[in-house]
């Protein structure tokens, strides 16, 4: 009693109520998009509950061992990725889970959270000497599991990782001088990123400035999701009158593609409401990350949570064919359980720091 009592008090009934919200609205479009019955509905409810107990275990815990186990975490997720590289299964022509049998593990989902720990760990520890060092060092942080994501090959989910870092270096207080130099050098090298995207990924960019080029190839999915995005109208089709879904037109329906089906479904109004949900979501973490009095927690709690953001607006931009298609979940929304639960832990460490923002300050 005494525990439910203190996990009432330490949890944010605000952004608690905000995150059911939208989780409940992913599982109702899941149950409309589950072309299998209610294989992925139940698979994702089970996947909800074991983010949940891992969310209200870290609100419970002591921020003081989250910051002990930082170097850890991060260092047991680059051996995960290296598990995926000799190890890992392949699927869609990427190789980026650990097959478990009972379930497959996609380890790059675990580096948005522990990236963003090992460089608030790194700042934190060097608080009274932040120089251009200790940025070297972050950079060098970022690189490895960039490296490695990038190879499997997952695109998006390797810049992700780079941009939640580069935040969280920025706000650690990089001067702008460096920024510019950086910017610069990666225009220059930006052709030979370029030579290193695997062919389908060179498709895929191209694909964005003209979808309609190979329509029933690389852009197919885009065309077919901004077909699912249209046809919803003002008010939308109805649950379950998905037709782009029901007649097999939009692949990846359940996972990456869901908000394309949730836009039919329910409309112009229907994203709207959904995206002032996700902003509410947002302003209640920055509002919090404002509160916060120490480096650490300030500078994890921002990185978690634009990483938690920068995943939504990618996501957005790949089902409106304004990106390209990098297979980056809508987050508490998609179909996925390693995407869920790191989501719902992120939340929990925001809770915990900001409950016990005076305390680590002290």
């Amino acid at each position: 009693m005494n525990n439910l009592l203190m996990l009432f008090k330490k949890t944010d009934h605000y952004l608690l109520g905000l995150i059911i919200t939208i989780i409940t609205l992913g599982l109702f479009t899941l149950a409309s998009s589950d072309q299998s019955g209610t294989r992925l509905v139940l698979s994702q409810l089970i996947n909800i509950i074991i983010g949940m107990i891992f969310m209200v275990w870290i609100v419970l815990t002591d921020p003081k061992k989250i910051f002990f186990y930082a170097p850890f975490l991060y260092l047991f997720s680059i051996l995960l990725l290296l598990g995926v590289l000799f190890f890992g299964y392949e699927s869609h022509g990427a190789q980026r889970w650990l097959n478990f049998g009972f379930f497959k593990f996609q380890p790059s989902e675990t580096l948005k959270l522990t990236v963003p720990l090992i460089l608030a760990w790194l700042y934190s520890n060097n608080d009274k000497n932040i120089n251009i060092w200790q940025h070297l060092k972050a950079f060098i942080l970022i690189t490895i599991p960039f490296y490695l994501v990038f190879s499997q090959p997952d695109l998006g989910t390797a810049l992700m990782i780079s941009f939640c870092g580069l935040i969280i270096i920025f706000t650690a207080g990089l001067s702008a001088k460096f920024i510019t130099i950086s910017t610069i050098i990666f225009f220059a090298a930006s052709p030979f990123l370029w030579l290193s995207l695997q062919p389908y990924q060179q498709k895929r960019v191209l694909t964005l400035f003209d979808p309609f080029g190979d329509a029933l190839g690389s852009g197919y999915q885009t065309i077919q999701s901004m077909i699912a995005l249209g046809s919803g109208g003002l008010i939308g089709k109805g649950w379950g009158n998905a037709t782009q879904t029901y007649l097999d037109f939009l692949p990846e329906a359940s996972t990456d593609f869901i908000f394309a089906v949730f836009s039919e479904e329910f409309g112009f109004l229907g994203v709207v409401g959904v995206l002032i949900i996700y902003l509410l979501i947002f302003y209640r973490c920055m509002f919090m990350v404002s509160k916060m009095q120490d480096t650490f927690s300030r500078l994890l709690s921002i990185g978690i949570t634009m990483s938690i953001f920068f995943g939504l607006l990618v996501n957005l931009g790949m089902i409106s064919g304004m990106l390209p298609i990098v297979g980056v979940p809508m987050p508490l929304f998609s179909y996925g359980g390693t995407s869920m639960v790191v989501s719902l832990i992120s939340i929990g460490i925001i809770m915990t720091l900001y409950n016990n923002k005076t305390l680590i300050a002290n």
